[in-house]
């Protein structure tokens, strides 16, 4: 399901992309208020949804991650978009490979929090 909002493309609802928890208003026009928590792997999920269960899921969503992310700054253009975490992460906060934002009022997500131990 998607509704266009200037000019872009922005997907309300994501099917497809496994143990993401997305925000309810991700996507939608509220979309900027809502933050992204990156976690390592699924228990550190566990922890941040025990937190989220607490302040609700209209605004927070959670995505673990798999692993020792991909070194970016040793990676070329096509190693980078080939690894299936930055794939994921590129769906989920509606970001377009090669366009510069200002702003993140196309975006799925408004922020990006990293939780890490």
């Amino acid at each position: 399901m998607a509704r266009q909002m200037g000019g872009a493309k922005k997907k309300t609802r994501l099917i497809g992309i496994p143990k993401l928890e997305d925000a309810n208003w991700a996507g939608s026009k509220d979309a900027e208020q809502c933050t992204l928590i990156l976690t390592e792997g699924d228990s550190a999920k566990a922890l941040a949804m025990a937190g989220i269960e607490i302040v609700g899921r209209d605004r927070y969503g959670c995505f673990p991650l798999r692993g020792k992310f991909l070194n970016v700054r040793e990676a070329n253009n096509k190693q980078i978009l080939a690894n299936l975490e930055v794939q994921a992460l590129i769906k989920i906060i509606g970001l377009q490979v090669k366009k510069e934002y200002e702003e993140t009022k196309s975006l799925r997500y408004g922020s990006v929090m990293i939780m890490t131990d």
